[in-house]
């Protein structure tokens, strides 16, 4: 690793690919923290389109969520209990990859019931996710591994793939978040 410094501060500069991708994911991680921290009932329950994904109640008192395959080709926006339900989904089943244990099918896997059990969730499978990265050596990361794709590919590029799958939800999350709060929720004096 180098250092070089700056103006203001001294900048570390990464150069081997577990500490970029452990700093990627930590970087993703710190946002992530903060909209879970924000999230309500509410908002994981508002559908911001009357056809967008979520999650339903069933009768024997599990939360199950929409899915179909192929995906429709214009999707509307998911509700965030959806989204939230999604990253507990693939996490599990990235983690469980990795571990070499068999996949959760996503007409099986269910959602907490509500926006501080779901964040709690998140907030275990990130601490999961830290631990397997902070025991990885550099030869690990050629190790292949079938997730989520169904050929196998070295694991970074899984550990990569969730890196990226964690910004993209973290910031579909942040978006309805504040779309909810600009346009649904109620305020006084709205009409």
């Amino acid at each position: 690793m180098e250092v070089i410094p700056t103006r203001r501060e001294t900048c570390v500069v990464l150069t081997d690919s577990l500490s970029v991708i452990r700093w990627q994911f930590s970087m993703t991680w710190s946002l992530a923290d903060i909209h879970l921290s924000r999230l309500t009932d509410a908002q994981c329950r508002w559908l911001p389109d009357e056809s967008s994904w979520t999650v339903h109640l069933q009768d024997d008192g599990r939360w199950l969520a929409d899915w179909t395959e192929p995906e429709p080709a214009s999707p509307a926006p998911p509700s965030i209990a959806w989204l939230t339900w999604h990253m507990t989904w693939w996490w599990a089943g990235a983690l469980r990859a990795v571990r070499g244990e068999s996949r959760i099918a996503p007409t099986s896997a269910v959602w907490a019931g509500d926006a501080e059990v779901a964040a709690r969730e998140i907030r275990d499978l990130a601490k999961q996710w830290i631990d397997l990265l902070d025991h990885l050596g550099p030869a690990a990361l050629e190790r292949p591994v079938a997730f989520p794709w169904p050929e196998p590919r070295p694991l970074t590029y899984t550990i990569a793939w969730v890196n990226s799958e964690l910004m993209k939800n973290v910031a579909e999350i942040g978006e309805l978040a504040n779309v909810y709060e600009t346009l649904a929720a109620p305020s006084p004096g709205r009409d």
